[in-house]
C-alpha cells in the first residue's frame, strides 16, 4: 500500500486555533480593514441566508425525539415551593426548551432583515414538529398530546405577525400545503 504524502498546511498556526481564538483574529482583522469587513459581511450574509427547511425539520424532529420520557418523570412531581409539576406540564416544558433555540434563530433572521431565511426557518420548524409527531412514536406525545398542534399554530401565527407581510405568509402557506401540513 503506497504511503500518502502529507502536505503542509499553508496556515499551520491559524489551523491550530480554537473557534473562539479564530473569532478574535477575524474580529481584529475586520476592524482593521474596511474592505475585508465588507467581504466578511458578504460571506456571513451568504452563510446565514442558506437555510434548508428540510434540514431544520430533520434536526428539530431528532432533537425532540431525544427527550426521554423517563427524564420527564424524574423531573416532575413535588417541587420545592410545595407545589406539584405534573408530568404533562414537564413534558411541555422540555419540548419548549428544545424548540426555543430554533425559534430564536428564526427571529434572529428577521432582526437581520433576512425575511426569506426566516420563512424557511419557520417552515423547517413547523415541518419538524409534524415529523416528530407523525414519525417518532415518542411517549411524550401520550403524556402531552396537544403540544404539537399548539406549538405548530403558535409558532406560525407569531411568525406571520412578526413578519407582517401577506406575500411571505402566502409563501409559507404554499410550502405547508405542498408538504401536506394544511
Amino acid at each position: 500500500m503506497p504511503k500518502r504524502k502529507r502536505t503542509a498546511s499553508a496556515t499551520p498556526l491559524l489551523d491550530s486555533l480554537s473557534a473562539e481564538q479564530a473569532a478574535i483574529v477575524l474580529a481584529q482583522l475586520v476592524r482593521a480593514d474596511p474592505a475585508l469587513a465588507v467581504r466578511a459581511e458578504d460571506v456571513a450574509r451568504d452563510l446565514l441566508q442558506a437555510v434548508d427547511a428540510e434540514a431544520v425539520a430533520a434536526s428539530l424532529a431528532a432533537d425532540l425525539a431525544r427527550i426521554a420520557i423517563e427524564d420527564v418523570w424524574k423531573t416532575s412531581g413535588r417541587i420545592r415551593d410545595g407545589g406539584y409539576l405534573y408530568p404533562s406540564e414537564r413534558a411541555w416544558e422540555m419540548m419548549d426548551e428544545v424548540v426555543a433555540p430554533y425559534t430564536a434563530e428564526m427571529a434572529a433572521c428577521l432582526r437581520r432583515g433576512m425575511v426569506d431565511a426566516s420563512r424557511l426557518y419557520c417552515a423547517g420548524i413547523l415541518l419538524g414538529i409534524r415529523q416528530f409527531e407523525r414519525e417518532s412514536g415518542s411517549a411524550l406525545l401520550e403524556e402531552e398530546p396537544d403540544y404539537c398542534d399548539d406549538a405548530f399554530y403558535t409558532i406560525r401565527e407569531e411568525w406571520e405577525e412578526a413578519v407582517g407581510d401577506a406575500d411571505q405568509a402566502d409563501l409559507l402557506a404554499r410550502f405547508l400545503e405542498e408538504k401536506g401540513l394544511l
